[in-house]
């Protein structure tokens, strides 16, 4: 306990971080005749998109004087940065230089479609690849979910989500980026309710049993978040999130474990406050092929506010990857996660290893439980289509009419250990070494879409083909 709370306000008081360009914008040599002033900056294409949304994410402002040697470097990470807000599909940065000293900088953005009603139809499955294996067709949920993106024109975004189905959800979500008009604060909300018929009650043979009673719901849970974010720089924001999470089981889950929530209970309920470390410095977050981020969470789940309330859990995670341009549409990176918690014995229901919300490649129909875990991944890649744009003519909406589009191949290995300090005979996979290797294509489309086609072996020499959504890490 002593070391999660000096680990904890450790990370909260780390010196702030200066970003390169912070620095190097500010920079006025007095004699030196190899630099530019900023004196204008005119934006166009932002018809919903507030203009002080788009310049909070570039790097200089008017009068500022940058390097000509930095120019390029300085518009290309104000370009990522555009990108990453998830605001526009395509950015153009143009430039002039007048009078040999001043600068004009002409921003234009085509911007996205921001309300979308999703009608859900989805399997409830840990993966897309547990769910073709298992081919269990009563485990789909669906439902219709409403999302407006950059509400107000501020980015801020609203959501309403109810889902019916294999896991039935209530959903209410809110975020605002730029609390009262300030560009480095932020503030978000978060109401849920679940309910669900089976309940995964244990892990054996290292893969989730479950119990299903179709007279009633196995688990109900609510649980509401407020967070409040930071973001003294472009590439630094720190996260702090207070939750209150409150879950019922019915009593044959109990008497099946009666460590789902612990002393065979049937009601779990506590507060929790967690603190969030995000530096990144990647030209794309959602498929980065250069850069670096290194994010870190430390949660405590338990705060003894309530009478009944669930005895401490803290739990500290931390990550690093890199990526890099090799040249010639050749891409690599490499990096890892690492979790530690206490104490030794926790809640079924809140211990987690991999195979939840981290997942080795090959291992995808797998739980590996435990209190701590390290993970290690690397990949090399060829684009076999770079980044290319096409226009759709017989398409006259323009949200939609003109896509971008890239093709990659690439070998990946990952890999992983569980430290399990008391686990079931029958799992075999905690406290062992685990790798494996693999090839797969990544198709990379517009609003955000990504689609993983992969081929892997581990060290068990169980291979196969798995189909994933999103980037790998």
């Amino acid at each position: 306990m002593k070391l999660a709370l000096i680990v904890f306000i450790a990370i909260a008081f780390l010196i702030p971080i200066k970003s390169q360009a912070s620095i190097l914008s500010k920079e006025k040599p007095l004699f030196d005749s190899s630099y530019v002033i900023v004196n204008k900056i005119v934006i166009a294409g932002n018809v919903k998109t507030k203009e002080r949304v788009i310049t909070r994410e570039i790097l200089f402002q008017n009068g500022d004087t940058i390097y000509k040697e930095r120019l390029d470097a300085f518009i290309q990470k104000s370009k990522d940065n555009l990108f990453n807000t998830s605001l526009f599909n395509f950015i153009t940065i143009n430039t002039l230089v007048e009078h040999e000293k001043y600068l004009s900088v002409y921003i234009v953005v085509e911007e996205r479609w921001y309300l979308w009603p999703y009608i859900i139809l989805e399997q409830a499955d840990r993966n897309l690849s547990s769910f073709l294996y298992e081919k269990d067709w009563s485990r789909i949920n669906y439902g219709l979910m409403l999302v407006k993106y950059n509400f107000r024109g501020r980015r801020e975004t609203v959501k309403l989500k109810v889902r019916l189905g294999y896991k039935e959800q209530f959903q209410l979500y809110y975020q605002i980026p730029n609390f009262l008009n300030s560009k480095k604060h932020g503030i978000s909300t978060e109401i849920n309710w679940f309910r669900q018929k089976e309940v995964q009650y244990t892990t054996l043979y290292d893969k989730p049993f479950l119990r299903k009673d179709y007279s009633t719901y196995g688990l109900k849970y609510q649980n509401a978040y407020f967070g409040y974010s930071y973001r003294k720089e472009h590439n630094l924001k720190h996260n702090i999130t207070l939750g209150f999470n409150n879950a019922t089981i019915v009593d044959s889950i109990a008497i099946l474990n009666p460590n789902y929530f612990g002393n065979g209970k049937t009601t779990n309920q506590y507060f929790s406050i967690s603190y969030g470390y995000d530096f990144d410095k990647r030209n794309y977050k959602q498929y980065p092929l250069t850069g670096y981020n290194f994010d870190g969470l430390t949660t405590f789940k338990g705060l003894s506010i309530l009478k009944d309330e669930m005895p401490m859990v803290w739990e500290i995670q931390g990550s690093f990857y890199s990526y890099f341009d090799m040249g010639h549409r050749w891409y690599s990176g490499m990096g890892g996660k690492v979790k530690v918690s206490n104490p030794k014995k926790q809640p079924y229901s809140i211990e987690q290893g991999l195979g939840y919300n981290d997942v080795l490649r090959s291992f995808e129909y797998y739980l590996i439980d435990g209190q701590q875990f390290i993970t290690g991944r690397a990949f090399i890649k060829y684009a076999i289509i770079p980044f290319s744009v096409k226009e759709i003519e017989y398409l006259g909406w323009k949200k939609f009419n003109k896509i971008h589009y890239s093709l990659f191949a690439n070998a990946f290995v990952d890999q992983g250990y569980v430290r399990d300090i008391n686990p079931d005979p029958t799992n075999t996979m905690p406290n062992t070494y685990l790798i494996s290797f693999g090839l797969g294509i990544d198709l990379v489309a517009y609003y955000d879409q990504i689609i993983r086609l992969e081929y892997s072996m581990n060290r068990k020499g169980e291979h196969g083909f798995f189909i994933n959504i999103g980037k790998a890490f």
